[in-house]
């Protein structure tokens, strides 16, 4: 929806720029992974880690191939048909698709014409209505204690969902007279109305809040892809698995929200210092570009046209 919401009214999109940024971090956070489980291997002997190869820059973080390809859509053609529509078609469109995405009959005609369809549906619903909101401003007339009302309500509606099925974990745990109780969450994929409503909800309400320009407000938002790469792995997760949040979470639930603010703090200050090295890193390649590039007027002496009559 950011995305959409800046880019779709443009008539060109630079994705070489978009590439670049996409290639470089996945690469930078890769390298990164795969030098800290080494370290963390051979260093630290309570914490037996989960080693991240380096050749995870090809299968890690889904979300960068699934963005990337909304990205090359809306080059090639979302973007101009987004522009030609009016406020109703442009209307109808997001409301169709959205239809489309929900009926659990048609999503899954989606996913079976090709595996991931549904994911980049819903990727285009959301680019389309981030574009919807900023030219026609829908949410416009709606107070802010109804945003607020519908975060709360979803949440309310995914921790009851939570409670439905820990229940029936439990019936069909006694109705098989014993053994290994295993409990397990309820699962919402990208295309779910619950995960939807929730997003919308948020990004209208960080739409609102006016903030003003400030460097490092900058510096934590171009950050957060950063955050990303590195918390969505299984080393960070065997980190955040040390912490037994179901024993702390049944003794004090304020103790556990403490503990998981902590720990998120940590995590999201872990990707901003990684996002300072990236930087840094790429100012010093900058600096060695000289070293080794030929100088242009050595490239420009080689190709001249008066040498070639010579020889």
């Amino acid at each position: 929806m950011i995305s959409g919401y800046f880019m779709a009214h443009k008539d060109s999109m630079d994705l070489t720029k978009i590439s670049k940024k996409l290639l470089l971090q996945l690469g930078f956070s890769a390298m990164l992974l795969g030098f800290l489980s080494i370290y963390a291997y051979t260093n630290i002997d309570r914490f037996p880690p989960r080693l991240i190869p380096f050749t995870v820059f090809n299968n890690m973080s889904w979300f960068v191939g699934y963005y990337f390809i909304v990205m090359v859509i809306a080059k090639v053609f979302l973007n101009q048909f987004l522009n030609k529509l009016d406020r109703k078609n442009y209307l109808m469109f997001l409301l169709v698709l959205f239809s489309l995405l929900q009926f659990g009959w048609s999503a899954i005609i989606l996913s079976n014409l090709c595996g991931g369809l549904d994911v980049i549906a819903t990727g285009i619903f959301l680019y389309s209505l981030g574009g919807y909101v900023r030219k026609y401003n829908p949410f416009e007339n709606i107070r802010l204690w109804a945003v607020l009302a519908v975060i709360l309500s979803t949440d309310l509606i995914v921790i009851g969902n939570f409670y439905i099925h820990t229940a029936s974990n439990i019936l069909e745990y006694d109705a098989a007279g014993g053994g290994t109780f295993v409990q397990s969450i309820p699962e919402y994929a990208n295309n779910h109305l619950f995960p939807l409503l929730l997003g919308i909800a948020v990004f209208e309400l960080f739409r609102r809040i006016k903030l003003p320009r400030n460097g490092m407000i900058n510096f934590i938002g171009a950050s957060t892809f950063m955050v990303y790469l590195l918390h969505d792995n299984e080393l960070v997760y065997k980190a955040w698995c040390r912490q037994n949040w179901i024993t702390l979470l049944h003794e004090n639930v304020i103790s556990f929200l403490m503990v998981y603010i902590i720990w998120i703090l940590i995590t999201f200050s872990a990707g901003s210092l990684s996002y300072c090295i990236f930087l840094l890193g790429g100012r010093l390649l900058r600096l060695c570009k000289p070293l080794t590039l030929k100088r242009a007027e050595a490239n420009a002496e080689k190709a001249s046209p008066e040498k070639d009559a010579k020889i």
